[in-house]
């Protein structure tokens, strides 16, 4: 199987200003993601899209390929993720570059992975060849059918409902249906899936379950912080 990696890393960021090229435990912290990539043994090529020439310049430092710098509109704040995918699957096609047959997603966001989680991965998509994608995801802290949304009026209704359960919010969190949310530890895509369906996980997506504590997601200045205090007690590399 013909895998590579795609990591996105516009910049402008605004939570965390140049997040993607600050330093990370004495290194960038997009070169965690690249560095992990290049280590694994099922991805072939490790390539960046950025509409930043200064973290392109870091990117290829740190190994990996950044063939070209992505157009602005595909950069703004509002960008969906499959429009940066489509646009990379075209600029392979455009240079006759050989498409592969699924792509990792690797968001420098999310800087503490293991080749192992990795491979894993790639033999989920392997053993199934009916499911379109793997998604990382973990146990989350908070149970979606004891939320709520408030209405126009200011009373509160339930967010989620369960046939023959009248009030789901007042169950023993053990007695409610087992969830899961996504996280940015990995996104493995069929390149059909993209080209076919127009999408980023298709209609068949398996989970890759992953340990709490290993799940680090950067989006303000307060997760940075907390991720350089977990990786150095955590000790070693990311």
């Amino acid at each position: 199987m013909l895998i590579y990696s795609l990591i996105p890393a516009r910049g402008g960021s605004k939570s965390v200003p140049n997040k993607n090229i600050r330093l990370l435990r004495g290194k960038p912290l997009i070169a965690h993601s690249i560095e992990i990539s290049l280590k694994c043994p099922s991805i072939q090529r490790t390539f960046v899209s950025t509409d930043s020439e200064q973290i392109a310049e870091v990117a290829k430092s740190a190994g990996a390929e950044v063939p070209f710098l992505r157009p602005s509109e595909l950069a703004q704040d509002d960008t969906r993720d499959l429009p940066v995918f489509k646009h990379f699957l075209e600029w392979l096609e455009q240079n006759r570059v050989p498409l592969p047959d699924a792509i990792f997603q690797f968001r420098p966001t999310s800087p503490s992975r293991s080749i192992s989680k990795i491979e894993e991965a790639v033999e989920l998509l392997k053993k199934h060849p009916e499911a379109d994608s793997v998604r990382g995801v973990i146990a989350p802290e908070q149970n979606p059918y004891k939320m709520w949304t408030i209405s126009a009026n200011g009373f509160m209704h339930p967010l989620l409902s369960i046939p023959g359960v009248p009030e789901p919010f007042n169950e023993p969190r053990q007695s409610l249906p087992k969830v899961y949310w996504q996280i940015g530890y990995l996104d493995l895509i069929r390149t059909q899936t993209i080209i076919n369906k127009n999408s980023l996980t298709g209609t068949c997506v398996l989970p890759l379950k992953i340990d709490n504590e290993d799940s680090i997601d950067i989006d303000n200045e307060f997760s940075f912080r907390l991720a350089e205090f977990l990786l150095e007690n955590r000790g070693g590399d990311c």
